[in-house]
């Protein structure tokens, strides 16, 4: 642990800790480590049908400060499902990552950013797509967890709703298909 990442652990615990106090957290969720998580994931969502996958679970949901997802379900896609993407065009391998969303982003990288709880160090968000995930594809939804970068900087817990899809693009492993170009973004 860097001695700037200690600190910011330690304020974000403290924060995460007045959220549940105050009430603000929105959620009863805990997150791996018994931190209240912010906002509620859906029980529906067109195309999809909740489904189980601890396995899948664990590759998604992480503790305080690690990024990922807080509280999270796992769903299958019951049709074709559209998800957005925003990735960085200079890992042509991450366009077809693991992180989506449900809508299409707005038009700010900085907020986009902060919602999600992406480290600048991860992605630079400078390309956009959108794909269908297969019917039958398992993929957990979750509010998003809080992330400690790498310059001690720390995004705090959301109610933003991220998608994980098993994508693996070194290995040619994909869910998703009907894509769109993808364009320049924001």
């Amino acid at each position: 642990m860097t001695k700037y990442m200690a600190p910011a652990l330690a304020l974000l615990v403290a924060l995460s800790g007045c959220a549940n106090l105050t009430g603000d957290t929105g959620s009863n969720d805990r997150g791996l480590d018994g931190i209240p998580c912010v906002g509620t994931v859906v029980s529906t969502a067109e195309g999809l049908a909740e489904s189980t996958n601890s396995s899948l679970l664990g590759k998604a949901q992480m503790p305080t400060g690690k990024g990922g997802v807080c509280s999270a379900k796992v769903f299958a896609a019951t049709a074709p499902v559209v998800l957005y993407r925003v990735f960085d065009a200079s890992k042509p391998y991450t366009k077809f990552g693991v992180w989506w969303s449900l809508k299409r982003p707005g038009n700010s990288k900085v907020d986009y950013r902060s919602e999600n709880a992406i480290c600048p160090e991860w992605s630079n968000l400078d390309r956009l797509t959108h794909c269908e995930i297969r019917p039958g594809t398992q993929v957990v939804l979750g509010t998003t967890q809080s992330a400690i970068c790498a310059d001690g900087s720390l995004f705090a817990k959301t109610a933003a709703i991220q998608v994980f899809v098993p994508n693996d693009g070194r290995d040619g492993i994909i869910h998703v298909g009907a894509c769109a170009e993808d364009s320049s973004w924001p």
